[in-house]
């Protein structure tokens, strides 16, 4: 307890918040003869993603089910992973059990991962039969067979591939399958040929594999098995992408920051002539991805969104006309993850194969690795989603969308992503779930039966998995490979009619699978030629959905555009808006503005000028008696592009957003609405909302929101939102759910005077770095800091050149002003339990303050020292000394609250003083090393 004492304790909210969110700890069982079994019921309900557990034992412990034995477990240092998934996943309750042939003593913990944030943890305790308990298995750190760092759970399964955890690719006997498959391991990659990202088919049948690296391997296959390889490039850096096409190879080489066109022309099976076709800037992150031939001819490039875009971009590009489009811009997303991803974000190109024509095709999106066409030339891809956002309302699934000519679908950086309802971006065809997308590829051309060759292959790299979606009246998935490891990262169907995938990525273990049907049921045919999505909306708008040029400029017909700009089906609600947004505002501006269609508006405010404004609202309003969410885009768009309107429209757009409203996303946009616009009732008429919220997603949005609105408060609605943050804190979620809980509070903190502090002090918890889900985010942590990592920057830093704003904001997050006064500025508040540092630079060096503030328990004052007490009847007691008699010890827990605790000095049975500061350590871990110089120039102004 003791590092808990900051601004206010720990509260019992955060406490379990971190309980809530990471594994529980196993106990130690200890047999009382030899050949006895521990047995735990174990019922999962509802869709199982992936079930593992993890044994660890001093001895030989078989992990018996229903009473069959399905594996015997050796004593190691670490605990070892058995996959349970295909045993657990039916939904009815099992007796699992541990037996001990000898007198070992055992542990085990079941991971049942089901979609998203849905993982529940079964660990060994007393409530297993037979048990009797000997200990936590985290007595010892050193020695926890459980450490998440030496054991792999279902997130970390790729980690078994990494090198020296194995030596050959996953034996395909322990792949599952569909009834009929069978897989084989065509080869494992062998020393210094790298870990594979690429594959593709040359003409010859021929397979070449793209090194993570360097390099690209040709690997020919005889028809009596013998394997050749060869190098036929080393030059090119990880080779994400790879297509034979046009009598070429084009490559997509990510560390090289290019798309080459490699060609043999003299046909001796050399490249000997390489044409760089597209260069891009940016990251390598989320980087240069795969490619595919499109119907057209063209090459289609996936970027992800760490890439720029090329400078010789067609300006005639399908996608144009992109912008943040937030109503109110939130200052940290420039400083979460991916705070620097410039528009539009992830992207796929279209290239001449002579690279003469470059096109922005669609946009939006966070890292697309690949991309796949169906029998009709619609393009698909598998996004990836921001793990660490799980719980938040910004979090975007992992899903599956139909990429269209001019398409955005919503990806923003930080928390200024489009929800899928938004009217300007559009839906996915299905969202995955917990995943890490790489490659994709449809199943046309397979030896399959049909079910299997009109299916969409989606490879999960973390779960090790491959996902069949299959369309029809509604889209399902269902898991077609699964191994553990199965790190895939591409496949393809081969000219055999086999489907082929490799492994490898971060350079774990590769291995080359081929996968063939076995079945009774014979395959019909190698192309099915299905539509995989039909259009509801007119026929001839399905082809406005590709792009259509005419020579010089584009002149829609407008009629029939204003037709089906409404249509049920948004792809084309979303092709006809386009068409508007291609033509000249003047030939339809005024129809817009008098008619009652809320996408023409949208056109109108994403293209028009800042004098439309005013007519765009009033249209709104008029269109729209009450608010909808259609409505409600337009307007954030209209302003976040064309600025604030005047007071006389601001209080027209109040009294229009009747709220609340009955429905949960209408009451997000009507409250973001409402407090953009400064609503003096919008704090009050959020209260019942936020007090009946059940879904971390609203507990964090409402006071998310009303951060911005600094006056106007009852000391009541504080307490109101304080507490939803608490709870919401008990809630799963990732680091990001954590870190923006514990900025939120942070900002509502710093906005209460001093009394109002003392008064909620007992329902504000301190924030505190985020706590990591731990199936979901293995090894994302804040920095670190420690005073070897800054030393070297403080001799170059001018402390005159620091900026002020972003140290008053590293005060905040870093929560100096909650105990400390650091400034005479009455905006800031002035904490009343530590010391005063206002002068702190006239005592301290700049080195000497920050070993002070990573180090916090390196010196303490002793009247800042905590005392703890233990009674004779069991309770431990610290805080501040506040007085102290012959007859009794006065403590005070908190040190802004007004409860103190009074013990009687006979109940004492020990007393000590703390060694360990009321400040913790990590304050400066959220902070970039920027912001802590800004901190540390800031207490330097003030000599």
């Amino acid at each position: 307890m003791s590092r808990c004492f900051l601004f206010l304790l720990l509260s019992s909210a955060g406490a379990f918040a971190q309980l809530a969110n990471s594994p529980p700890v196993p106990q130690w069982l200890a047999a009382p003869e030899a050949g006895t079994t521990f047995t735990q019921t174990v019922k999962h309900e509802g869709k199982l993603l992936k079930a593992v557990l993890l044994t660890a034992s001093d001895g030989a412990v078989e992990i018996v089910l229903d009473g069959k034995t399905l594996a015997t477990i050796k004593a190691a240092d670490t605990a070892t992973g058995t996959d349970l998934t295909q045993q657990l996943g039916d939904g009815k309750a099992h007796q699992l059990g541990l037996r001990v042939p000898g007198k070992a003593k055992t542990a085990a913990r079941l991971e049942l991962n089901g979609d998203l944030a849905a993982v529940r943890w079964i660990a060994t305790d007393a409530s297993w039969q037979n048990a009797v308990v000997s200990g936590p298995t985290d007595a010892d750190p050193a020695t926890n067979p459980f450490d998440l760092k030496k054991t792999f759970d279902a997130y970390n399964s790729w980690q078994l591939a990494k090198p020296g955890a194995q030596n050959q690719a996953t034996d395909p006997a322990t792949l599952t399958f569909p009834p009929g498959f069978k897989a084989e391991l065509i080869r494992s990659a062998q020393p210094g040929e790298d870990s594979w990202v690429s594959m593709a088919f040359d003409p010859q049948g021929r397979i070449t594999l793209g090194k993570e690296k360097k390099g690209l391997i040709r690997l020919t296959l005889s028809g009596s098995g013998d394997q050749k390889v060869e190098v036929i490039d080393d030059e090119m850096l990880e080779c994400r992408g790879l297509l034979y096409a046009h009598g070429s190879l084009f490559a997509n080489a990510n560390n090289s920051k290019a798309l080459y066109r490699l060609t043999d022309t003299n046909g001796d099976g050399i490249f000997d002539e390489r044409k760089e076709l597209v260069r891009t800037e940016g990251g390598v992150g989320h980087g240069r991805n795969h490619i595919k031939l499109g119907p057209d001819g063209d090459i289609y490039v996936a970027h992800g969104n760490n890439v720029l875009l090329p400078k010789n971009l067609d300006p005639d590009s399908p996608l144009r006309n992109y912008a943040p489009d937030q109503l109110i811009p939130n200052p940290w997303d420039s400083s979460m993850f991916d705070g620097n991803v410039e528009l539009p974000a992830g992207h796929i190109l279209r290239v001449k194969p002579d690279g003469s024509k470059v096109t922005l095709l669609a946009g939006g999106l966070r890292n697309p690795l690949d991309i796949a066409f169906n029998s009709r030339g619609d393009l698909f891809t598998f996004d990836a989603d921001m793990e660490r956002d799980v719980g938040t309302p910004w979090y975007m699934p992992t899903r599956v969308l139909q990429i269209v000519p001019g398409g955005d679908y919503g990806w923003r950086r930080g928390t200024g992503r489009f929800p899928a309802w938004y009217a300007d971006t559009l839906p996915s065809v299905i969202d995955i779930g917990l995943s890490s997308p790489t490659g994709i590829y449809f199943g046309y051309g397979a030896e399959f039966p049909q079910k299997y060759q009109d299916a969409l292959y989606l490879l999960d790299w973390s779960y090790g998995r491959i996902i069949a979606v299959h369309f029809g009246s509604t889209v399902t998935q269902e898991t077609f490979v699964a191994g553990r490891p199965l790190n895939v990262t591409d496949g393809c169907i081969g000219p055999d009619g086999a489907m082929w995938f490799t492994t490898g990525g971060r350079g774990t273990q590769s291995g080359l699978y081929r996968v063939t049907w076995a079945g009774k049921e014979r395959y019909l045919s190698k192309m099915s030629g299905r539509t995989i999505r039909h259009s509801s909306g007119p026929e001839q708008y399905a082809d406005a959905m590709r792009e259509r040029s005419v020579p010089g400029g584009w002149t829609p017909d407008l009629s029939f555009t204003f037709r089906c700009i409404e249509s049920p089906d948004r792809f084309v609600t979303n092709a006809a808006r386009l068409d508007l947004e291609r033509s000249d505002p003047t030939l339809w501006r005024e129809r817009a503005l008098a008619g009652m269609s809320m996408h023409a508006l949208l056109a109108l405010a994403r293209t028009g000028e800042k004098r439309d404004l005013p007519a765009i609202l009033d249209a709104v309003l008029k269109a729209s008696p009450a608010p909808t969410l259609d409505a409600l885009r337009v307007v954030a768009v209209a302003i976040s592009r064309h600025g604030t309107p005047d007071n006389a429209q601001q209080q027209k757009l109040m009294a229009w957003a009747a709220f609340p409203a009955d429905e949960t996303f209408l009451n997000r946009e009507l409250c973001r609405l409402l407090v953009y616009l400064k609503s003096p009732k919008v704090i009050a008429k959020t209260m019942p909302l936020l007090q009946a919220a059940t879904t971390s997603e609203d507990l964090l949005y409402y006071p998310f929101m009303l951060r911005y609105l600094k006056e106007g408060w009852t000391l009541e609605q504080r307490k109101v939102a304080f507490e939803a943050l608490n709870k919401a804190e008990k809630m799963n979620g990732a680091s990001t759910f954590f870190k923006a809980i514990s900025d939120t509070r942070s900002e509502l903190a710093a906005a209460l005077k001093p009394e109002e502090a003392t008064q909620l002090a007992a329902v504000i918890s301190p924030a505190k770095p985020a706590v990591l889900s731990a199936h979901a985010l293995p090894g994302h942590s804040f920095k670190n800091w420690t005073l070897e990592d800054l030393t070297p920057l403080l001799a170059k830093m001018d402390a005159k050149t620091r900026s002020r704003d972003s140290a008053k904001d590293a005060l905040i997050r870093a929560q100096c002003v909650f105990c400390h006064k650091v400034s005479n500025d009455p905006a800031l508040p002035a904490g009343v339990f530590g010391p005063d540092l206002v002068q702190v630079s006239a005592r301290f060096n700049r080195r000497d303050l920050l070993d002070h503030i990573l180090n916090p328990s390196k010196f303490i004052d002793e009247k800042f020292r905590y005392v703890t007490v233990k009674t004779s009847d069991g309770k431990t007691i610290t805080g501040s000394l506040e007085s102290e008699d012959d007859e009794r010890v006065v403590l005070k827990p908190n040190p802004l609250a007004p409860e103190k605790s009074e013990i009687a000095k006979a109940m004492i049975k020990e007393r000590s003083v703390s060694e360990v500061s009321p400040m913790p350590a990590g304050l400066l871990n959220s902070l970039k090393a920027e912001q802590i110089l800004d901190l540390l120039a800031w207490f330097e102004s003030m000599k």
